[in-house]
């Protein structure tokens, strides 16, 4: 016989109980004073009660496999890992995945929900990615840096050049300056 399927009741009603939405259809139990699923009327949803619990030799086993589903933390849990055990990867970081993909890829162990093989693979790429965009950020800074230098250099020499334009403006005066000294000294105060 199929496994029951429990189901809040109303979930046909509305969409935020499961109405066209399987991740929303999930048991709850039913108290409203007048709710025909809580008190038992024929030919409504079933109520979770004592009974319908699976037996005890069938609990924890995977149906195809007949495996029994063990969950996984560290690397010492896969050790302990017997010929009907099938691991689990519990949840966890990036990091520590790595640590027991690529055990079990060595040690030629099956794990239920992780490919050991393609999850390397793809932290490897990721890895590479991230390498990448680190060295054109890097490269980035860099050329910014360079350009900031440069034209500080260039502002630099600039400012040398004008200082250089008024220094020699002192030394020599304007061409205003030297053709009123030329004509003044043409023009001898004698004279007139």
């Amino acid at each position: 016989m199929a496994r029951k399927k429990f189901i809040r009741s109303g979930y046909w009603r509305f969409s935020k109980l499961g109405l066209r939405r399987k991740k929303k259809q999930i048991y709850r139990k039913p108290k409203g004073q007048g709710n025909k699923v809580r008190l038992g009327e024929a030919g409504r949803l079933t109520r979770i009660k004592i009974g319908f619990k699976r037996n005890k030799k069938l609990t924890g086993i995977i149906r195809n496999k007949n495996v029994r589903a063990v969950r996984v933390h560290t690397v010492d849990d896969l050790k302990k890992l017997q010929k009907n055990e099938i691991g689990v990867v519990a949840k966890m970081g990036a990091r520590k995945k790595m640590i027991l993909a690529e055990y079990a890829r060595e040690h030629k162990i099956v794990l239920q929900n992780l490919n050991p093989r393609k999850f390397i693979a793809k932290v490897d790429e990721a890895r590479k990615d991230k390498q990448t965009y680190k060295a054109q950020r890097e490269k980035k800074i860099e050329d910014k840096e360079k350009k900031v230098h440069e034209k500080e250099n260039e502002d630099k020499n600039a400012e040398k050049k004008e200082e250089h334009k008024q220094d020699h403006k002192h030394e020599h005066g304007t061409h205003a300056d030297h053709a009123k000294h030329e004509k003044g000294a043409s023009e001898a105060p004698g004279d007139i």
